[in-house]
């Protein structure tokens, strides 16, 4: 996303926020499916070109492993990087207060209003925003360098 402000993206209706959470959990899923999906025929490639001698065919299955494995983090890292989930990741707020009512991790919730901010160039929840930005107002001018320290002491940059 290319905005220059921060945007909050929030939904009110329940039948809006089911259908918004049912996509991101298509979404989540076909992602997850084909990366696993790339990642298994890449072991398969590593596995057969383990018991061949010849280099030149050898070689175009490493690169195919390769190219294969590439493309599979690729698409684990657009996925962390979407509006789907919280760009804190195990360090989300709402992930942890889930954790806390007896949730698994891997059944973290996909319904979370999100917040963009443009500085940091990535998507949070809600809560992890109200974390970095105190009473919805930025703690100093964006690219402020004590701003900049501040995140950098959360480990955040």
């Amino acid at each position: 996303m290319k905005a220059k402000k921060i945007i909050r993206v929030g939904l009110r209706n329940p039948a809006l926020r089911r259908i918004r959470k049912s996509f991101r959990d298509i979404i989540s899923l076909a992602v997850k499916q084909k990366s696993s999906r790339l990642h298994a025929i890449s072991l398969e490639y590593w596995k057969i070109s383990r018991g061949i001698k010849d280099p030149t065919k050898k070689e175009s299955l490493e690169q195919k492993e390769i190219e294969l494995m590439k493309e599979s983090n690729k698409l684990d890292s657009s996925l962390s990087k979407s509006i789907i989930q919280c760009a804190m990741n195990g360090r989300c707020s709402s992930l942890s207060g889930e954790i806390k009512l007896g949730l698994e991790p891997k059944d973290k919730s996909s319904n979370l209003d999100m917040v963009w901010i443009p500085f940091l160039g990535a998507w949070f929840c809600t809560k992890c925003c109200e974390s970095l930005v105190e009473g919805d107002k930025i703690l100093r001018k964006e690219k402020h360098p004590d701003y900049v320290r501040q995140l950098q002491e959360r480990d955040i940059l």
